[in-house]
């Protein structure tokens, strides 16, 4: 009789303690939707309905315990079923995913208590696992108008929720290709998945009107691959985008220094220094193509620091040309009026005034 005992507490009791949420909803966005007010009122309709049908499991089984130990042995067991239903209760105020998430927790490790006590006075009071068996099944069927009210309460919501997700993640993806296009940029690949994606919506409706856990995770299983898949190709169309803008600022910034120093040679400045220092920023376009190519974010930035380094040498050495030029046009104009002044004529003394004014009386 134990071990039949041990056996029924092994399968028939022992599923309670797999308390966690079902699938809701898919990543198929990128985008989180678990603090969603939709979801939370999802998770908290999950939690009802699965608290209502464990305590009436409880019940059935702390009912037995009572009629074999003459309510001896029912004390512990009535202790984690009041843990239990207090932690159910409380998530029906929790307005947070990891709240919940953390209740759900705490729900499994209580269910887990009520087991081992089960398994305990099952084997002290040598308690038969078929009469367990009939009086956890008769107080699961003493409550199913209950249980089966808040089943349908949680899949409501639980459609709700889902489909209203897969609509705002559908106009997130929409947007990205709309932002994308508006840049020039072909996306043919990531529209082609978000067709496919969108074709999913009819079954995804469908698992969840016939309450299919199967089928749903079947959809959500490709909504979350071509999700990934999706992302991936923006991914790559962005980091095009990024490569076209990128290349196109380098290109003009590198004339525009080149036409810098060209200027400066024709008004006879050396420039071999700074043109120098110009190749090597030249050179560097390969590389950044090549960072760009690879979506190498670490190339990128190490392009970038050598790029930063060189453009203030350069910016340095234009500005010290520049400084030289002007010292040479101070000093040829002051040389200019010293050879003036050393040029002018030998001083001559004017004439002495007339002496005969001072004799006409």
């Amino acid at each position: 009789m134990k071990k039949s005992g041990t056996i029924f507490i092994g399968t028939a009791l022992l599923c309670m303690m797999v308390l966690c949420i079902p699938v809701v909803s898919a990543a198929d966005s990128g985008q989180s939707w678990t603090n969603n007010p939709e979801h939370i009122t999802a998770m908290k309709a999950y939690v009802a309905y699965v608290s209502e049908d464990y305590q009436a499991r409880m019940n059935g089984a702390i009912t037995y315990i009572g009629t074999i130990s003459g309510s001896a042995g029912t004390g512990d067991l009535t202790g984690a079923e009041q843990q239990f239903t207090a932690t159910a209760a409380s998530v029906q105020s929790m307005t947070t995913n990891d709240s919940i998430d953390e209740a759900l927790t705490q729900m499994k490790g209580e269910v887990g208590t009520f087991h081992t006590d089960t398994q305990n006075d099952m084997k002290a009071y040598n308690g038969s696992a078929s009469a367990l068996h009939t009086s956890v099944n008769a107080s699961v069927t003493a409550d199913q108008a209950t249980i089966g009210s808040l089943d349908t309460a949680w899949w409501t919501a639980r459609e709700t929720s889902r489909l209203d997700e897969f609509a705002h993640n559908d106009a997130i993806r929409n947007g990205a290709l709309t932002n994308l296009t508006a840049k020039g940029i072909d996306v043919s690949q990531p529209q082609g998945f978000e067709t496919q994606i969108g074709g999913l919506q009819p079954s995804l409706k469908s698992a969840l009107d016939a309450r299919d856990e199967k089928a749903l995770e079947s959809v959500n299983t490709q909504l979350g691959t071509l999700g990934k898949q999706f992302w991936a190709a923006v991914g790559a169309d962005a980091w095009q985008a990024r490569e076209t803008t990128r290349l196109a600022d380098f290109d003009k910034r590198t004339t525009t220094l080149q036409n810098q120093l060209t200027n400066m040679t024709a008004r006879g400045i050396d420039v071999t220094q700074a043109q120098t220092i110009l190749n090597q920023i030249t050179a560097e376009r390969d590389p950044l193509k090549a960072a760009f190519d690879n979506h190498d974010q670490d190339a990128v930035k190490t392009v970038d620091t050598q790029l930063t380094a060189l453009y203030e040498q350069f910016k340095t050495i234009v500005q010290g040309y520049r400084q030289s030029a002007i010292t040479h046009v101070r000093e040829n104009g002051g040389n200019t009026t010293r050879n003036a002044t050393f040029r002018q004529p030998a001083f001559r003394t004017a004439p002495a005034p007339s002496m005969t004014g001072g004799n006409t009386s």
